[in-house]
């Protein structure tokens, strides 16, 4: 049986047959909950419902539980003790779980959780609608099999949700059928929290011993190698070498950090580099940056390109996931292949770092986007229509 942590409301009651007013309206199930994007959004959507008066769950296979605390008390809390690759126990726990709570909708975040929910429901006598969470667009080499394999795993759930169009196509592009069962629901921003009116960008350079007109160029997002952080401190590099005061922001922490480090040693701009680590609000950072850049190998729809965006400023994204469906390459900032950032990147830099009304239009744009398009109520209200229908799917 799951265990259920404090903030779980409500007695487990024995299975009945049929969908009674206190069932939980939604059961998201996910690996863990650790520190992370696909985490945290799932923390603050099911803490969004919960406000909104509906019956919410969350079911995680593994610790670590960082985020625990951050989940409202009126949000149910399950642990399955997940053992092994596969756990037929988990499996067993996550069916009884269903079966006493009788959710109308379960939600697996991202692959490897759909497993256990299409095993867990496929026969279950409480059958809820199924829905899956799509955070992996592209599989790392060695492990593209398990596109083929989620695939015909995904075709058993009701529903699936993508962070992008492109993410979508990815997975169900020869997958007509499937694909009239999907949506896409970009990521959203609180416009109440990021914004420019909210923080102050000098205090934040003072902190640092940035002055006041240095070119600050700023990241944020963990330290790791699929986050490509390297570029930027060549970009940086050489922009001061033609003169340019230009420093760099990186926020975030990880492995790679000693080796960002080093390179920044390697070309003689330490002192140029303001490594930050983790931070639990980044708003103050993000006012001290003049533009940011993500240039990451693999990305769906980033939350830190948004955020920025919400901020006013111009934004430089590689070519992946829904960059090109983010912004619009010249309007709101760059597009660039990764193969292109050597070369590209510090020229469109230092352009940025000359052209002041450039920038400032392009800042401009950006928030102009976020507000139009990717705003957390917006979002938060297409999952409710999606969580809304009431009642079990019947069928297999």
């Amino acid at each position: 049986m799951a265990s259920a942590q404090p903030n779980l409301d409500r007695k487990l009651s024995s299975p009945q047959p049929a969908v009674s007013d206190d069932a939980l309206d939604v059961l998201f199930v996910l690996n863990n909950l650790a520190v992370g994007g696909s985490e945290r959004k799932t923390v603050r959507l099911a803490n969004a419902f919960a406000a909104r008066g509906m019956r919410v769950g969350i079911a995680y296979l593994n610790e670590p539980t960082t985020l625990l605390a951050d989940i409202a008390a009126g949000v149910a809390t399950f642990f399955l003790a997940r053992q092994g690759r596969y756990s037929l126990k988990a499996n067993a726990s996550l069916r009884q779980l269903i079966e006493e709570q009788r959710p109308r909708n379960v939600v697996s975040v991202n692959l490897y959780p759909s497993l256990y929910v299409v095993t867990a429901t496929r026969w279950a006598r409480h059958r809820p609608r199924t829905i899956g969470l799509m955070n992996t667009t592209e599989m790392r080499r060695g492990a593209r099999w398990k596109r083929s394999f989620y695939t015909r795993v995904l075709r058993y759930l009701d529903w699936t949700v993508y962070g992008c169009e492109l993410q979508r196509h990815a997975w169900l592009s020869a997958e007509s059928t499937m694909r009239s069962r999907s949506s896409v629901i970009y990521n959203g921003v609180d416009l109440g929290r990021f914004s420019t009116a909210c923080v102050e960008g000098a205090s934040q350079r003072d902190t640092y011993g940035i002055g006041e007109n240095a070119f600050v160029v700023g990241t944020v997002g963990r330290l790791v190698a699929e986050k490509n952080q390297l570029p930027l401190i060549d970009a940086v590099a050489e922009l001061r070498a033609l003169g340019a005061d230009a420093h760099l922001m990186l926020v975030g922490d990880g492995p790679m950090r000693a080796t960002l480090e080093q390179r920044a040693a390697e070309r003689g701009i330490s002192t140029a580099v303001t490594f930050t680590g983790a931070l639990p609000d980044v708003r103050a950072a993000l006012r001290a940056f003049d533009v940011f850049v993500l240039p990451s190998l693999s990305e769906t729809f980033s939350n830190a390109a948004l955020e920025a965006m919400a901020m006013q400023l111009p934004v430089i994204l590689t070519r992946t996931g829904g960059a090109a469906e983010m912004i619009e390459h010249g309007r709101e900032g760059y597009i660039l292949d990764v193969a292109d950032l050597p070369r590209q990147l510090p020229k469109l830099l230092n352009q940025l770092r000359l052209d002041n009304v450039l920038r400032a239009r392009m800042a401009a744009a950006a928030g102009e986007r976020v507000q139009q398009s990717f705003s957390w109520e917006g979002m938060v209200a297409a999952y409710q229509e999606i969580f809304g229908a009431r009642g079990a799917v019947n069928g297999a």
